[in-house]
């Protein structure tokens, strides 16, 4: 992977999702969605926006026969620019996550509503304190579970793993799509492939994941000695 600033390596990634307790509701949420970005390389906001019914099992055709693949079909209305995504494959990893996560969101009763959800009910108080103790700006929300997670959830949360985790560079939601989207180029080195992921409209946007490890570039020029 490409030693980059806004991206994770393999160890880090892997450090941030060991952070999050999968037995609980909120932990499997979060563990799902966050093994979700890191895979498909989509956008917070595109991933929040994702409905149930947006992963499928599909049987596609090829030349060996007809496989069946779990892809996230991301509709125009979830999408930067409203712009058509193709089927994203999702690896047993991701998908067993997904499961994991639907599972525990159907035990609560959720049906409707993003795949992404809340899952607290109860009110929550917005605002910071001022010195003599009350809240400046304060404003009241409802939480009722299956309303859509906001944003600014996850950056906190991403920021709070990578704490815990001992990263000790700053590290926020696209940072995730930067890791997934840079990985891909690493192992395809197919330009083409990755733009159709990601969902860019030109390769010129694609390019940002493609820079050369400086591995590679010692190795391809004989200047690595091997112990």
């Amino acid at each position: 992977m490409n030693l980059q600033t806004d991206v994770l390596e393999q160890h880090e990634a892997d450090a941030l999702l060991s952070q999050i307790n999968t037995r609980t509701p909120a932990g499997a949420r979060n563990f799902a969605l966050l093994q979700l970005m890191l895979q498909t390389g989509i956008r917070c906001g595109e991933a929040l926006q994702v409905q149930p019914g947006d992963i499928r099992q599909e049987e596609w055709r090829s030349d060996e026969g007809t496989v069946r693949v779990w892809v996230l079909r991301l509709p125009r209305r979830a999408t930067k620019g409203q712009q058509a995504r193709q089927g994203i494959p999702l690896s047993p990893a991701t998908r067993q996550a997904l499961e994991r996560w639907q599972e525990k969101r159907h035990a609560l009763g959720i049906r409707g509503g993003p795949l992404f959800c809340t899952i607290s009910r109860g009110r929550r108080i917005h605002g910071a304190p001022s010195p003599d103790g009350f809240q400046e700006g304060r404003v009241e929300s409802e939480l009722r579970p299956g309303r859509p997670l906001d944003a600014r959830y996850v950056r906190e949360l991403v920021a709070r793993l990578a704490r815990k985790a001992g990263i000790a560079r700053r590290v926020h939601p696209h940072m995730l799509r930067h890791t997934a989207l840079t990985e891909l180029y690493d192992r395809t080195r197919d330009l083409r492939l990755v733009q159709l992921v990601a969902g860019h409209t030109t390769s010129r946007m694609t390019e940002r994941y493609t820079h050369v490890h400086p591995l590679a570039v010692a190795q391809a020029m004989g200047a690595v000695q091997e112990d």
